[in-house]
């Protein structure tokens, strides 16, 4: 990968994450799960490649892109936690419910 190439998929990257703010505010989970996806192939792009020496402007490039990409993902965890804690809280009744099924109904047997 040149250095043109890493800076072009960090650049990438930031703009999917964007899109995943995007999704994140709308409440569209499945896009967002779709996006997160794709997210991980560009991130894994980047981990496989080979470290690069860069120019001190290409620096500049990649550290705000990088700064930009890590603003999306506090966004997007600012949006998605309370999702999550809901989840988490329903799957918590549900599995209560559940149990109590299961209890009064080996008692009715």
């Amino acid at each position: 990968m040149t250095s043109n190439e890493m800076l072009t998929t960090y650049e990438s990257l930031s703009e999917l994450t964007g899109s995943m703010l995007n999704a994140a505010s709308e409440g569209e989970w499945d896009h967002l799960a779709a996006l997160e996806q794709r997210c991980r192939g560009y991130v894994g792009s980047l981990m496989q490649a080979a470290p690069l020496p860069l120019s001190e402007n290409e620096q500049r490039a990649k550290v705000a892109i990088i700064r930009a990409i890590l603003q999306n993902d506090a966004r997007i965890r600012a949006l998605t936690e309370p999702r999550l804690h809901e989840l988490q809280q329903r799957l918590h009744m549900t599995r209560s419910g559940q149990r109590g099924v299961d209890a009064y109904g080996a008692q009715r047997a």
